[in-house]
């Protein structure tokens, strides 16, 4: 079993992963036509998107140690669970534009953080 005080962090790395998807779908321009992504910026989220599958996968493996699988199995449906909410009530709009650049931006130190959180006190 996972600590309780991690089990929020795991739907909010969902959630970021779901967030970097539609940008990286195109589909944030339905949202934020204006939204000024430089090549920075998207060169950020393409490798925050990248860096995260390898997070979780470490994150899902470590997570409960030898003695308990359960754990890692936790660790990937609370990551679901935020990708999917994420995604069903679209909740992208409900940020603005200054803000979703800057959620951008931290995706790579938010979800190596989290992962490091997860493994050390998980």
């Amino acid at each position: 079993m996972l600590n309780l005080t991690v089990l929020p962090l795991l739907p909010l790395v969902g959630a970021l992963t779901a967030n970097l998807n539609e940008l990286i779908r195109g589909e944030t321009v339905n949202v934020h036509p204006k939204l000024p992504i430089g090549m920075k910026t998207f060169s950020v989220a393409a490798a925050g998107f990248a860096i995260v599958w390898f997070a979780l996968l470490v994150t899902a493996i470590y997570a409960g140690g030898e003695a308990d699988n359960i754990a890692g199995i936790e660790v990937l449906i609370l990551f679901l669970a935020g990708f999917i909410i994420h995604s069903g009530i679209q909740a992208s709009r409900l940020l603005n534009e200054r803000v979703q650049l800057w959620v951008y931006r931290l995706a790579i130190p938010f979800i190596l953080v989290t992962s490091f959180i997860v493994l050390k006190f998980g």
